[in-house]
C-alpha cells in the first residue's frame, strides 16, 4: 500500500518529508517480515506434512492412518490446505514422517527463540517509524482532482508486475507471487468496491497456488536435509506433490494473468486514445499550415 501511495505521488513531484519517512518504514517492516518467516515456514510446513500423513489421497483415509499403537502425526483440520493426492503405505514412511516431523518441531523452536529475543527491539522501532510515516502522510496529504480508484491502481500494478516477469518458471514463480500479493492488498483496501473486491479474490486465488507449490517445494528441502536420503519414499511423494501443485499454480496463473491484463487494458486504451488525441493538432491549424 506504502509502495502504491509512494507511486502515486510521483505523479506530483514525491516530496522528502514523504519519501525519506516511508522508505524507513518499509525497510524495518522487510525486517520484521524476514525475522518471522522462518517461523511461519515452518508452522505451515508441519501442517503440510500432517496433512500428508492423515489424508494421503484425495481426502481419503489412505495416508499414514496407521492403527493407535502405531499413529502417524495426526495434524489440524481438513480446511488448512488442500489434501494431497497421493496415498501412503504404513511402513517406513510412518517413521520417516516422524523423523521429519521432529526435525521441523525442532528447527521451529529454535527460530521462535531467536524471534522472541528480538520481537521487543524490532516493534519498539517499527512503531517509531509507523508514528512518523503517519505523520507524513497526514501532512502531506492533498487532495487530487481525480482521484484514481483501488480496482485500477490494483490492475496497473499487476500489468507493470506481468511487463517486467513476462516469462515464469519455477525460478521466478515465487517472486511473481509476491509482486502479485501486492496488488492484492491494493485492491482489497476498497471494502465497499465490488469490482477491487473481485480482483482482490483472483490475485489472492493466483497467490494461493503459487504459494501451495512453494510450501511442498520447501518442505521438500527440509526433507532432504532432516533425512539425507533422496530416494526414500516420503521425499518421493512430497516431490510428487510439488510437481502437481505446480502444474495447478501454472494453469491458475495463465487463466488469471490473462482475465486480469484484459481488464487492464479495458481501462488503460480509452485513456490512451483520449490522451493521443489531445496531443494532436487542430484540424484548422493543418489547413492553413
Amino acid at each position: 500500500m506504502v509502495e502504491a501511495m509512494m507511486r502515486e505521488r510521483n505523479h506530483e513531484a514525491l516530496d522528502t518529508a514523504f519519501k525519506e519517512p516511508a522508505e524507513k518504514w518499509l525497510q524495518m517492516l522487510k525486517r520484521m517480515r524476514r525475522a518471522a518467516a522462518p517461523v511461519r515456514d515452518l508452522d505451515v510446513h508441519r501442517k503440510l506434512l500432517h496433512k500428508l500423513g492423515k489424508y494421503g489421497s484425495k481426502g481419503e483415509d489412505a495416508g499414514l492412518a496407521a492403527p493407535a499403537s502405531d499413529a502417524a502425526v495426526v495434524g489440524p483440520s481438513p480446511d488448512v490446505v488442500e489434501a494431497p493426492a497421493t496415498g501412503l503405505p504404513v511402513n517406513s514412511v510412518v517413521q520417516q514422517a516422524e523423523h521429519l516431523d521432529a526435525w521441523l518441531q525442532h528447527a521451529r523452536q529454535h527460530n521462535a527463540a531467536g524471534l522472541k529475543k528480538r520481537a521487543g527491539k524490532l516493534l519498539a522501532k517499527f512503531d517509531e517509524e509507523a508514528g512518523a510515516l503517519e505523520t507524513a502522510v497526514q501532512q502531506g496529504r492533498r487532495p487530487r482532482r481525480h482521484p484514481r480508484s483501488a480496482a485500477v491502481v490494483a490492475l496497473e500494478s499487476f500489468a507493470r508486475l506481468v511487463h517486467e516477469m513476462q516469462q515464469l518458471d519455477e525460478g521466478n514463480l515465487h517472486d511473481f507471487r509476491k509482486g502479485a500479493k501486492k496488488a492484492r492488498y491494493i485492491a482489497e483496501s476498497a471494502a465497499e468496491d465490488a469490482h477491487a473486491i473481485a480482483i482482490g479474490k483472483a490475485l489472492k486465488k493466483l497467490q494461493d497456488e503459487i504459494g501451495d507449490w512453494h510450501d511442498w517445494l520447501v518442505l521438500g528441502d527440509e526433507a532432504r536435509a532432516a533425512l539425507g536420503d533422496d530416494k526414500n519414499e516420503l521425499i518421493s511423494l512430497i516431490d510428487a506433490e510439488r510437481d502437481r501443485h505446480y502444474v495447478l499454480s501454472m494453469k491458475t496463473v495463465n487463466r488469471l494473468r490473462g482475465r486480469l491484463l484484459g481488464e487492464w487494458l479495458a481501462i488503460a486504451q480509452p485513456r490512451r486514445r483520449t490522451s493521443a488525441a489531445s496531443q494532436q493538432k487542430p484540424l484548422s491549424h493543418d489547413l492553413s499550415s
